[in-house]
């Protein structure tokens, strides 16, 4: 198999996790995203939308995290990470349709108002237009253009961040009935949920995560897994994580200011 994939996204990080749980070996092939190599004619033959992840197997090109790691799952069954009944893989695609649906939007407005918009705004404008013309999701394109012109001051942010603060108090309301998202085991929503949290962490919004026992405690068992080093942590690079954290810190005092805004709006 052949991974496209990038260290510090969080639908890579998604597929990974899959893929380390399931012990399955990969060929990395790292994109360099904010070069635009996601643009690049060979990679849009594989995934005509430029994001990562694209998985290779037996020379097929298979896109959108969500049903990669469902193709691996039924590929791959061992170990089994869907439930065994009807109702219960039912639930973990009902919580991966919310994920894809509305915690993936709110976290990309999220990421760049805060992690990427500084390093980006220190090169030229012909490269940051460049950038945003090449994304072919007209909804995605213009959601990266409000926020590199404006950060978190940027319209689309508060309900950005109010959308990922409800979707952390929907994850503690499922964690207050199971151990895990979908019942007593582990299953790809924990996979597909986990990245996100990671992300809230690396911008410094960890407080979000803290301010809901539940969820925070599995986090923390989440992480203590071996295919949470081997997937995750043995990929970051140091410097962007570092970057990210900064960036969060830098402006803490304004987030904080939102969040609680967040909480009083839902």
């Amino acid at each position: 198999m052949q991974l496209f994939h990038n260290p510090m996204s969080t639908c890579s990080q998604k597929v990974r996790l899959v893929l380390a749980e399931k012990a399955l070996d990969f060929d990395s092939q790292i994109l360099d995203l904010q070069a635009g190599a996601q643009f690049d004619d060979a990679y849009l033959a594989l995934n005509p939308q430029a994001v990562v992840p694209t998985l290779v197997d037996a020379g097929q090109p298979l896109v959108e995290s969500t049903l990669i790691n469902e193709y691996l799952e039924e590929s791959y069954p061992k170990p089994q990470l869907m439930p065994a009944s009807a109702k219960g893989r039912h639930q973990v695609r009902l919580i991966t349709m919310r994920l894809d649906e509305v915690l993936h939007r709110a976290c990309g407005i999220v990421t760049y108002a805060i992690g990427i918009r500084p390093g980006l705004l220190r090169r030229s404008q012909a490269d940051i237009d460049a950038l945003i013309a090449g994304i072919p999701d007209p909804i995605k394109r213009a959601d990266r253009a409000q926020v590199l012109s404006k950060g978190i001051d940027a319209d689309n942010f508060g309900a950005a961040l109010s959308a990922y603060l409800g979707i952390l108090d929907e994850a503690e309301n499922h964690l207050s009935q199971h151990d895990f998202l979908a019942g007593s085991d582990v299953t790809l929503a924990d996979f597909g949920l986990l990245p996100y949290l990671l992300r809230l962490e690396h911008l410094a919004l960890i407080a979000a995560i803290d301010a809901r026992p539940r969820l925070a405690y599995w986090y923390q068992n989440m992480q203590r897994r071996p295919s949470f080093a081997t997937a995750v942590t043995s990929w970051l690079p140091t410097s962007a994580v570092d970057a990210f954290q900064a960036a969060g810190h830098a402006i803490k005092p304004k987030l904080d200011l939102l969040i609680q805004r967040g909480h009083s709006d839902r």
